[in-house]
């Protein structure tokens, strides 16, 4: 009979596993978003021929996981080719963004103060104010900047689809009108109130539905047809994440990953995706622990991205050892509070991501790999992901699975320490 050769116990794959940091994983000397481009690019190897490149940090509220993106940004841009940021911010308040990004238009600390919470941060806003600047010095190669998210939809980009459709079709204006009237929001409150006080909410379902279908059937003239069908989806979409969708089963992802297909069909562009690892990492569904609120489970945008994209994808993702980040901004009081995260316990992946003397690295989880730590790299993992909601006494609950490192990820930065954002 033959005699299996036992297991290698946890404590010995993980020193395996610290061992190939040591020598694989590469040092970097700053975090810094200005740094120069030189120290990245070996980096342009890793990328290849992307088409959409994901950044996700393990949460939203690191000033280091933050501010090193914006410098992956910032070498994709300018090194890569990339011309689109795309962010989980919703539609209608990166519009108004884009429109200063390419143009100049508005004010960029009252635009800065209209992100959404995790993104009101003093490092959003400069990531923002460089990408401005880039314009300014590059005109007729502009990059441009992109929500993706479905969470709101403001009354801008209902005056945006009304203002074409009297342009191309003013016959169809008041039927248009019937259907915008019962839907554009007029309240401050408009999302609670609809969520909370709104019994039926199909009609308004049913309206929105019935106003893509009018603007998808006016004639066909181009770019502006294209845009003004991919506003009023975006109606659609608000309607029915808070008429069907409000528990995270998936929906929003799905959406994202549309809305940054359609971005990059509609300009031609290569895409950063600039998210969290909950949203970018390639799965066919995670599960993720949100204390107090329990779990839940969904396909991120990254495995749908993967999808559509196929190689082409790359999944760059941010990890840390251990510091204090911002959180809290979706449970009372609802605002970015600090929150102090030890070291992974011994059942995270992160856990052997010594960092051997060096404050930061970079990891190529594709690289050659002795048999052990490739088996480790596709076992399923357990990872850290602190999102809007934290439990300071649970720090090791925020976590989330489905999928391995290697399936997640084909890029991984690792922090030693972070400290935590700063809101505007």
């Amino acid at each position: 009979m033959a005699h299996r050769l036992p297991a290698p116990d946890q404590a010995a794959v993980q020193e395996e596993v610290a061992n190939w940091v040591r020598q694989r994983g590469r040092p970097l000397a700053t975090d810094a978003a200005d740094a120069p481009a030189r120290e990245l690019e070996f980096l342009a190897d890793l990328v290849g021929d992307a088409v959409v490149a994901g950044l996700g940090g393990s949460t939203y509220g690191a000033h280091e996981q933050f501010t090193f993106s914006d410098r992956l940004v910032r070498y994709l841009v300018s090194e890569l080719g990339f011309r689109s940021v795309a962010t989980e911010e919703d539609w209608d308040v990166a519009w108004e963004v884009n429109r200063y990004v390419v143009a100049g238009d508005g004010d960029l600390d009252t635009l800065a103060k209209s992100f959404g919470v995790p993104w009101r941060v003093a490092e959003a806003r400069e990531a923002i104010a460089w990408l401005r600047a880039w314009n300014e010095e590059h005109p007729g190669d502009e990059v441009k900047f992109v929500g993706v998210g479905v969470i709101d939809t403001k009354a801008p980009v209902y005056d945006e689809v009304v203002s074409y459709v009297e342009r191309v079709a003013p016959d169809s204006v008041a039927e248009l009108r019937s259907h915008l009237d019962v839907l554009r929001p007029s309240r401050p409150d408009h999302v609670p109130w609809f969520i909370m006080q709104v019994p039926e909410k199909d009609p308004y379902v049913e309206h929105a539905r019935a106003a893509l279908q009018l603007v998808q059937s006016l004639p066909a003239d181009g770019k502006d047809h294209e845009l003004a069908v991919q506003h009023t989806r975006q109606i659609v979409h608000f309607y029915e994440h808070y008429a069907y969708h409000l528990v995270d089963d998936g929906y929003r992802d799905e959406k994202m990953a549309e809305n940054l297909r359609w971005w990059h069909q509609h300009t031609g562009d290569k895409v950063v995706y600039w998210s969290t690892n909950a949203h970018s990492v390639r799965s066919e569904e995670l599960t993720i622990s949100v204390p107090p609120r329990g779990t839940i489970a969904f396909k991120p945008t990254g495995g749908h991205l993967a999808e559509l994209f196929g190689d082409q994808y790359r999944s760059i993702g941010l990890t840390y050892d251990h510091g204090t980040v911002n959180s809290g901004w979706s449970a009372p009081p609802f605002a970015s509070r600090p929150l102090e995260t030890p070291p992974p316990a011994d059942d995270f992946a992160e856990k052997p991501f010594i960092n051997n003397g060096t404050p930061r690295y970079v990891l190529d989880v594709r690289a050659d790999a002795p048999q052990v730590v490739r088996d480790w790299l596709r076992k399923p993992a357990k990872a850290r992901v602190i999102g809007s909601i934290c439990d300071d006494s649970v720090p090791h609950e925020h976590w989330m699975t489905g999928g391995s490192l290697e399936q997640w990820y084909d890029i991984i930065v690792h922090q030693y320490t972070v400290t935590p954002t700063q809101p505007l």
